[in-house]
């Protein structure tokens, strides 16, 4: 029954001080103990006007924009309304605010209550309120529910009603323009060996079924009196690279600062991998975030990015293969990881090489980089997505 009422927790032990007092006084005949149980009684009774009566308001919110770059600024936009006859005093209205980092959702870092102040709306009348979003961090930020309130001065009783179901603002790694990979960059003079590669160059890939719209200069007349059905010759632009990004996601590969880092500069390899129309792959670990078995645009590669967390993976060598055994057009493959564990780096390097070619981006601490020769491989040691994106422009994409 108590937990119907809107009593506060000051409200509670008000009324908890008011029953003892009140027992002991009239127990003992404790004249002042009477009177303090008085006391309080008429504070709860002065409080109860403050809350009751209607509550109705209707509340909307919009996210401004809904997702942003780490830093760059985001509002959600309070429209509160009163739809009813009659006009309506002063309102609090909360709206929570809580950081989720992570693929799970449900785990939410300990959140925040903004507190909006509404004044007196006449009948139909319609206000805004504001408040600033957190985007300092990569992740999702879940905004709502935004409870509108009644309370007294004292905060004895309070009235809440459920408005503004949660939004979600995607908070995405920043990401910086860097040069594609240049053509020097292809497997091999026969192209890449993809079915899916692109028909139209010089390069001979395989003899498919004819499909409408094929040129006809294409058939292979003997295969195709052979098969039975028209069969055609499939070419495949051999000029341009595939690449594969790993994300080295291990806990214990580097920090969480550089892992922040590293993230940046996986997601500007994709985007502008995706932006140059050349065929890319990105691998978190074990997990493909895009390739030839997972589609997306550029919007839901930096939704995935958003979510990335460290956790405790298999060896680099590990991820490298595995991506490589998943996407068999791969004639680039870049390693995203931490400046430690330098032999683990020319051992994958040595194994990586053999099927693509290898270009190692090891992230350090601040002001700590300790540059140095991978044989085998193309190795960019910086400390900061700025730093990254000089060092491939002149290391890769120059």
């Amino acid at each position: 029954m108590l937990e119907r009422l809107p009593l506060t927790r000051a409200g509670l032990t008000l009324t908890f001080v008011g029953v003892v007092t009140y027992v002991l006084g009239w127990r003992f005949g404790w004249v002042e103990f009477m009177v303090l149980a008085a006391a309080c009684l008429a504070a709860l009774v002065v409080a109860l006007p403050f809350v009751i009566g209607r509550l109705r308001l209707d509340v909307t919110r919009a996210l401004d924009p809904q997702r942003v770059t780490v830093g760059d600024p985001a509002v959600a936009i309070l429209t509160v309304t009163n739809p009813s006859k009659s006009a309506v005093g002063f309102r609090a209205i909360d709206d929570r605010v809580a950081i989720l980092r992570g693929p799970n959702r449900d785990i939410a870092k300990q959140g925040e209550t903004v507190e909006l102040e509404v004044t007196g709306l006449k009948p139909g009348e319609s206000r805004e309120a504001m408040h600033r979003l957190p985007t300092s961090t990569r992740g999702v930020v879940s905004v709502g529910p935004a409870i509108v309130a009644k309370a007294d001065p004292l905060g004895l009783m309070r009235r809440e009603v459920r408005q503004a179901e949660p939004d979600t603002l995607w908070v995405h790694p920043k990401i910086v323009s860097v040069s594609p990979v240049p053509v020097g960059f292809a497997k091999d003079l026969e192209g890449p060996t993809s079915d899916t590669s692109p028909a139209g160059d010089v390069a001979f890939h395989t003899l498919r079924e004819y499909q409408v719209g094929d040129d006809h200069r294409h058939i292979h007349w003997l295969s195709s009196a052979r098969a039975g059905s028209l069969m055609v010759r499939h070419y495949v632009d051999n000029r341009r690279p595939h690449l594969t990004v790993v994300l080295d996601n291990r806990a214990d590969a580097m920090s969480p600062e550089q892992f922040e880092v590293a993230v940046s500069i996986a997601s500007t390899l994709t985007i502008n991998a995706q932006l140059a129309q050349q065929p890319i792959s990105l691998w978190t670990g074990e997990e493909a975030v895009l390739g030839q078995t997972v589609g997306g645009s550029t919007e839901d590669v930096l939704d995935q990015m958003a979510l990335v967390t460290q956790v405790s993976g298999e060896p680099l060598l590990a991820q490298g293969v595995r991506s490589l055994q998943h996407e068999p057009g791969t004639s680039a493959i870049a390693l995203i990881t931490g400046g430690r564990g330098a032999s683990e780096h020319l051992a994958a390097v040595q194994q990586l090489k053999r099927s693509a070619n290898v270009i190692v981006c090891r992230v350090w601490p601040e002001d700590d980089v300790r540059a140095s020769v991978l044989p085998g491989a193309v190795a960019l040691d910086v400390d900061s997505l700025e730093r990254f994106q000089v060092a491939w422009n002149q290391g890769v994409g120059g």
